[in-house]
């Protein structure tokens, strides 16, 4: 049997054709689990006008946002597999049938993923009018090790009502982790891939709800949001490094390592230090993680000579690592990167026109064929070579 799990808070606008396209599968037997989180309109009405007596309704006291609402829903789930379902999103009648299949087949696989269509308010597809949307989900990886490693570098590739996971691994995770409000998900696959392999169907059996509006920007959110999602990050991505074990980070990470020779466990203390440091390639100079983590490793026991013999670094390379760190605010950064790139269009415009001056400046020379010109144009070029206007 499948648990659906289903958690809503006032979607009931469009929570009628998330529901209807579970009841709808074809693959017949599952629980239906919907956790209502409190909601104030209109849809507890509309979930007690169903019969069907696969639903089971639980409804909260009070909106208590998705992880928790999530783990209430995870304990009453009964079946060998768990479905997750978003309250805006829709599956095609053979999602179900197909996944159950898959893992029926290949036992050692903890989860199954699908492909995954966009729509918008109205149902229409509109996945190839956001690509840039529609290129996250459309990314595949082989292995446990791609998985991992794709999630410390990229972030999240996994669509959440897609997902199909054994119980008995989902039991192992512990459920959804309560401090993250932003990307529990993404934690959750992590746990999960670090268990067991996952596998993603190629055909769009999954319809996600999609603001078009969003088509030009993946992430639409406040700048809180975005604040809260970057430490969510940074936590995600220290917590996937020290889950491993060192026989796991080599497997998972020894391509990655500063020296490939790394074994023992101060020298693998230290790549997961300098792996921490540079896996935010989106903000390269907030090595807080790497430093935090380093500056754990330099309390060891021989820290400084294993540095210094194993990695040929010295201590004071470390504080030249660390320095530009030192001197961002994290919160700024995408003020700098704008202001940066200002000052980069209007240089780019500026060498433009000097470039134009000097050809103007040479042709008439080259028509006058008068030596009086070859003073502003000498003065045009020496500026140029200066950087000045």
């Amino acid at each position: 049997m499948i648990s659906i799990l289903m958690c809503t808070y006032n979607r009931a606008y469009c929570l009628e054709h998330s529901i209807n396209s579970v009841l709808n599968q074809t693959y017949e037997d599952f629980e239906f689990i919907i956790v209502d989180d409190g909601s104030t309109d209109a849809t507890e009405e509309l979930i007690r006008t169903y019969t069907d007596s696969r639903i089971k309704y639980i409804k909260m006291e009070r909106n208590s946002y998705y992880c928790h609402a999530a783990n209430c829903g995870l304990a009453h789930c009964n079946g060998d597999y768990v479905a997750f379902m978003n309250s805006d999103d829709e599956w095609l009648p053979d999602k179900l049938q197909k996944q159950v299949e898959f893992m029926e087949k290949n036992t050692e696989y903890g989860a199954c993923f699908t492909a995954v269509a966009l729509i918008d308010k109205e149902g229409r597809d509109i996945t190839d009018e956001c690509r840039k949307m529609a290129i996250v989900f459309d990314a595949r990886y082989r292995s446990q090790k791609e998985y991992l490693q794709a999630f410390l570098y990229r972030g999240n590739t996994l669509c959440h009502p897609s997902a199909f996971i054994r119980k008995s691994i989902l039991d192992k995770t512990g459920g959804f982790n309560l401090m993250y409000c932003q990307l529990a998900d993404l934690d959750l696959w992590i746990r999960i891939v670090t268990l067991a392999p996952i596998h993603v169907l190629d055909e769009r059996l999954t319809c996600f709800r999609w603001d078009i509006t969003k088509n030009d920007q993946i992430s639409n959110g406040t700048r809180d949001t975005a604040i809260r999602t970057f430490n969510e990050q940074m936590m995600i991505r220290r917590d996937l490094i020290e889950r491993l074990s060192d026989e796991q980070f080599i497997e998972i990470f020894g391509d990655k390592f500063k020296n490939k020779d790394s074994r023992s466990h101060l020298e693998i203390e230290f790549e997961k230090a300098f792996l921490l440091s540079e896996c935010v390639g989106e903000i390269p100079e907030l090595k807080i993680l790497g430093i935090h983590k380093l500056e754990q490793v330099l309390r060891m026991p021989g820290a400084v000579d294993t540095l210094n013999s194993h990695f040929g670094m010295r201590i004071h390379e470390v504080y030249e690592w660390t320095k530009a760190h030192m001197y961002y605010n994290p919160w700024l950064i995408g003020e700098y990167d704008e202001k940066i790139h200002k000052l980069n269009v209007e240089k780019a415009k500026l060498i433009i026109k000097q470039d134009q001056e000097i050809r103007q400046l040479r042709a008439e020379y080259e028509n006058s064929n008068s030596w009086k010109i070859t003073a502003p144009l000498r003065n045009v070029i020496k500026k140029r070579q200066k950087g000045e206007k």
